[in-house]
């Protein structure tokens, strides 16, 4: 771990920013200075900012140690020593943070500044389990807004229906290490993603309350390596896996034809029947899925990931 003064100082922080990196050096210190820029005013004390690095091969890492070492924001960078994903770094953070509240952001994302006043006001007011704001997506090339994300209420039946809230949130830190932080094994289903929509569905099954604040508070940056662009690839396989892990709350509250982003039909198919109408488009999918799953359980990345990851648990390492 790489930390400046500031946060050495910072011994009873009320908020920890958890960032999450990997080679964006391009957005990083757009997302640094956003959180330098935050207003504190009405805080019972000081953020801290913790910067997860998944083994960046860029430039990330240096521009970190660059901007801690000259900033006055509370900073740690921590360096892992695999890439294993954002959920595992995700959670590294949530270990690691020293303040009963967090804050999640992607490093080519920023806030703005009232974000986490506002946020923190209002998860201390009811005690809730996590509270987020309306998001501006916008384009990274033209910096025009394309559309607002995480804009409705909280709602269990919407939430099963289809993702509608991002990552960029305030959570309880408590809670959250109570259902058991970010699920690491979404990538036996689908790569890597959908890992805020699983822990929006795990606060749903254990019956916990968010609240929405209705304000624009924060940006999520549209570029050609967004991590979205990877994840829409793999959702329906990540979809008929929820329906299986989040089965209880899929059959209280499905209330329509769509669930979990997807048709019913999609999802629930009657086999002998596509057997009978199509027979080698089924089996051509079926092949296709044990391909995907056998390709990455045999390749050395799956090993190396799979073997650190149960050393991590046995050692207690980060």
């Amino acid at each position: 771990m790489n930390f400046n003064q500031a946060y050495k100082d910072c011994s009873n922080p009320c908020i920890t920013a958890i960032i999450t990196l990997f080679n964006y050096s391009e957005f990083i210190h757009d997302c640094l200075d956003s959180l330098a820029q935050s207003v504190l005013y009405g805080l019972p004390g000081n953020i801290e900012v913790l910067v997860i690095d998944d083994c960046s091969t860029d430039n990330s890492v240096n521009l970190v140690e660059e901007y801690l070492d000259n900033s006055e924001l509370p900073i740690c960078l921590v360096k892992k020593w695999f890439n294993t994903g954002l959920a595992d770094a995700r959670n590294v953070g949530l270990e690691l943070a020293r303040s009963p509240y967090i804050f999640i952001l992607d490093a080519d994302n920023w806030i703005y500044p009232h974000c986490l006043s506002v946020l923190y006001e209002k998860i201390k007011s009811n005690q809730y389990a996590a509270v987020y704001g309306e998001i501006s997506q916008f384009d990274n090339d033209t910096r025009k807004e394309l559309n607002r994300i995480s804009c409705h209420e909280w709602d269990v039946n919407r939430l099963v229906k289809q993702p509608y809230i991002d990552a960029m949130a305030m959570f309880n830190k408590d809670i959250l290490l109570k259902i058991g932080g970010y699920s690491t094994n979404l990538i036996e289903y689908g790569w890597f993603g959908w890992d805020d929509y699983d822990v929006w569905l795990k606060l749903a099954q254990s019956n916990y309350s968010c609240q929405f604040v209705p304000k624009v508070l924060s940006a999520y940056r549209v570029h050609s390596t967004s991590m979205i662009n990877t994840t829409n690839k793999y959702a329906l396989n990540l979809a008929k896996y929820f329906c299986i892990k989040f089965s209880d709350i899929a059959k209280k509250y499905q209330t329509s034809d769509m669930i979990f982003g997807f048709s019913t039909s999609e999802l629930y198919f009657d086999s002998s029947s596509m057997q009978q109408e199509n027979p080698h488009i089924l089996l051509q999918e079926l092949q296709f899925a044990r391909n995907q799953v056998q390709a990455m359980k045999s390749s050395k990345f799956w090993k190396l990931r799979t073997q650190w990851l149960k050393i991590k648990n046995i050692f207690g390492l980060r």
